[in-house]
């Protein structure tokens, strides 16, 4: 019997194209993202300056000129803006554009409309020096919350075909409840964690 070479060539070429594609396409986003975290730059260090802000965030929709990705900092940037809260509490704060350019350039969902990568808030964290856990086991969420200087509980759901998402940063907790920021205020785990039509959670713990 002859070996059907035509057929496994014809398999080669159609793989090869396909990673031509892919190889491509990621080439083209990369390019597009670069461009882009440069112009939201330059914008986004005047506006900054404009806001003359000092200190942390209670409420991203106060900062919706910011531009993140595609979008803006009030519809899409909860997981920047955490960031920059940490950065802020520990006197080691950032300029909000400096931390903006940083996920513009290969941080962000879906060009930034569906907000931040959660592995890439845990490199930027590590990368300032921060020792950092997550998990994705609802169980395991709440301990290490009161056993993190700070922790970030992360969540996307959908709602009558409306997908939604937020990163909620809390700290001090005095053994019974949390201070949180963007959402800002004063709660227990189960008033920040219980949130309705959820499809997916975790939690990042930093210290």
């Amino acid at each position: 019997m002859k070996e059907n070479k035509g057929g496994k060539y014809g398999f080669l070429r159609i793989f090869a194209i396909i990673i031509i594609i892919f190889v491509g396409i990621f080439s083209c986003i990369h390019t597009i993202n670069k461009i882009n975290s440069i112009i939201n730059y330059t914008h986004n260090t005047t506006v900054w300056k404009e806001y003359n802000h000092i200190g942390v965030i209670s409420d991203q929709s106060d900062f919706e000129n910011l531009k993140y990705g595609f979008g803006n900092i009030s519809a899409n940037g909860c997981g920047a803006i955490s960031v920059y809260n940490i950065m802020v509490l520990e006197n080691r704060a950032i300029p909000l554009p400096d931390v903006i350019k940083q996920f513009d350039l290969n941080g962000e969902n879906l060009l930034g409309f569906a907000g931040t990568k959660p592995t890439k808030i845990i490199d930027f964290l590590r990368m300032y020096g921060f020792n950092v856990n997550y998990s994705l086991i609802k169980s395991q969420f709440k301990s290490i919350a009161e056993k993190s200087k700070y922790s970030i509980y992360i969540y996307v759901g959908n709602y009558n075909g409306q997908i939604f998402g937020h990163y909620q940063l809390m700290y001090n907790f005095d053994g019974e409840k949390f201070d949180t920021l963007n959402t800002t205020g004063h709660y227990s785990f189960s008033q920040i964690t219980s949130v309705p039509h959820t499809l997916f959670s975790m939690i990042i713990g930093v210290n």
